[in-house]
């Protein structure tokens, strides 16, 4: 090529590309923003109880008689390292993981007659039902627990074989079938609130029962102080408001809290290494044709597939009036499970789910806006959380742009504000926080200051100020995912 065409055709290319870059940068700059959005396809709480009780009743009323129980011990000095943990450990522990030993184990079934007991092992027994499919169950109980999930290893069941986990007073969950959610055999139950759950097989009359395969090995147990009432204590009182939170924390059902952000936020609560977490998260609005149901949170709290796939999310978990009594986790209305993650960052601590299943119908799916608010003083905002692991509280917060700030957090980058209404605590990480308008500008990171293991001292010239991160620092990375 003549050099002086290749010289004329490299400036061109040069010229193009500081074009491109300059527009690019240009439209990154531009503020970007998305409506509210309210869902009204899918199950109301109401229709999800009914549907949770009536599969309870038809588990219970084909369990084998002589199911064998399997006893979990969860001893006083383990509740109190879960219950009196330093709060300065994020995300907020309410839970610990036991090795089941030994483990409950399933290697093909055998036929049983009626009235035989289940068995375990290499061709477990199973008992027959009226219509000639075979049932085989195992108990699983702690005494001293407020809630039990089990992990599932190695399972594989033919066609026509399913899989519950349930209790006695209207929850049950499932059927797992084949290898499990996620495909893979290894996964975690849902929750079930009490001292004692079931486990059960249903395999078909035409069912190939040599095929069946899946092992438990592990145990999580929710200690009873982030439970509240449960089934081993019917006639306990109801517990009144605080519900366990510090005193300056406000109830989510009083007024003040908007009714948008108490039908998105949900607690979460899953299974990390050797313990049980939990965080809070909200629904946020999409403008994607393909893809739906996403789910903003903190990074801190959870940022991996194999982490997201066992949370379990309890939407619209409240109080039924002002102050009033505190509602128990046992049968909650409406409890799903699992999500993978889109995106994820250290930096702004955020993290973007995309659910497994669908919230209640009437959620709200939050708007969102990429206006900065981090350097704009006095800002209004509003929160809803669910800190440790109880009813929505709700808090505003002005922002401060004189505030001090963390190493590692710059402001920005996260957004600095004072509480002059309510407060935050230990899992309420991860809780959207929206401006006057009802969009998300954040999400809740935790405090700074010099009394930080102080959630009532976040005023206006107080010792801490609540951070979250900043939505419009790193919406280029969530940008494919909610406005592609």
């Amino acid at each position: 090529m003549d050099p002086n065409k290749l010289t004329k055709l490299m400036t061109f290319v040069l010229a193009l590309v500081l074009v491109t870059a300059a527009s690019m940068s240009a439209a990154d700059h531009r503020s970007a923003q998305a409506p509210t959005r309210v869902i009204t396809e899918g199950f109301t709480a109401e229709e999800h109880v009914k549907q949770q009780g009536e599969l309870s009743r038809t588990l219970i009323q084909e369990r084998p008689s002589a199911a064998p129980e399997f006893r979990i011990q969860l001893t006083q000095e383990e509740i109190f390292g879960i219950d009196h943990a330093s709060r300065s450990l994020v995300p907020l522990r309410i839970g610990l993981v036991k090795k089941m030993a030994p483990a409950i184990e399933v290697f093909g079934l055998t036929r049983g007659t009626p009235g035989s007991q289940p068995t375990q092992g290499k061709s477990a027994l199973a008992v027959p039902t009226s219509d000639g499919a075979f049932v085989w169950a195992a108990v699983v109980s702690a005494n001293n627990a407020g809630a039990i999930r089990l992990r599932i290893q190695n399972m594989s069941l033919p066609a026509n074989v399913e899989l519950y986990f349930y209790n006695g007073s209207g929850q049950a969950f499932g059927p797992y079938k084949g290898k499990g959610p996620d495909r893979s055999g290894d996964f975690w139950t849902a929750t079930i609130f009490g001292t004692e759950a079931t486990l059960q097989l249903r395999a078909a009359a035409n069912a190939d029962v040599r095929g069946i395969t899946f092992r438990v090995t592990e145990v999580g147990l929710i200690t009873p102080r982030f439970v509240g009432t449960i089934q081993s204590q019917p006639l306990a009182p109801a517990a009144a408001w605080p519900c366990g939170d510090p005193t300056c924390v406000v109830d989510a059902s009083c007024s003040g809290a908007p009714a948008s952000l108490k039908q998105a936020v949900a607690k979460m609560e899953w299974v990390q290494g050797a313990f049980i977490y939990t965080c809070t998260g909200g629904l946020i609005n999409d403008l994607n044709p393909s893809q739906s149901n996403f789910f903003l949170t903190a990074n801190h709290c959870l940022s991996k597939n194999n982490t997201a796939k066992n949370v379990n999310f309890y939407w619209k978990f409240a109080t039924s009036s002002c102050d009033g009594t505190c509602p128990s986790n046992n049968g909650w209305p409406y409890q799903t499970s699992g999500a993978t993650v889109s995106v994820s960052g250290k930096k702004g601590d955020f993290t973007l789910l995309h659910l497994n299943s669908n919230p209640p119908a009437g959620s709200v799916f939050l708007g969102w806006s990429t206006t900065a608010v981090a350097n704009t003083n006095n800002a209004d905002l509003d929160r809803v959380s669910n800190p440790d692991f109880g009813p929505q509280v709700y808090s505003h917060h002005r922002v401060d742009t004189s505030a001090p700030t963390c190493a590692g957090w710059p402001r920005g980058e996260r957004i600095y504000s004072r509480d002059t209404t309510g407060a935050i605590d230990g899992g309420s990480s991860g809780s959207p926080i929206v401006n006057s308008s009802g969009q998300i500008v954040g999400q809740l990171s935790g405090t700074c200051g010099s009394n930080p293991n102080d959630p009532c001292s976040s005023g206006p010239g107080e010792a801490n100020a609540t951070v979250d991160g900043a939505f419009a620092f790193y919406f280029n990375s969530v940008q494919p995912f909610l406005n592609p």
